[in-house]
């Protein structure tokens, strides 16, 4: 099987970056600095993490996005949290 459940979290969140940023998917790297080597702005970063809330069904604070500064770390916390128990 080789890939993880979780793999195509990764291949969903990077085409988003790579279409919001208009840059080729390959090069959206695990880890790719948003802002340094992708040129993202601030502006891309929202629309980066409204994408993702409507794709994977779930709320991300604007401060967790902000601490987020590499490809890999907005992967890490979109696994953690569409893996996270629903609170009620």
């Amino acid at each position: 099987m080789g890939k993880d459940k979780f793999s195509h979290v990764e291949d969903i969140v990077k085409k988003i970056i790579a279409d919001v940023l208009c840059v080729e998917k390959d090069k959206v790297k695990d880890n790719s600095l948003l802002k340094k080597d992708l040129g993202a702005d601030y502006l891309d970063i929202s629309v980066i993490q409204m994408d993702v809330e409507e794709t994977f069904s779930i709320m991300i604070p604007d401060k967790d996005i902000a601490d987020k500064n590499k490809v890999s770390e907005i992967i890490d916390y979109i696994k953690g949290k569409i893996s996270a128990p629903v609170s009620r």
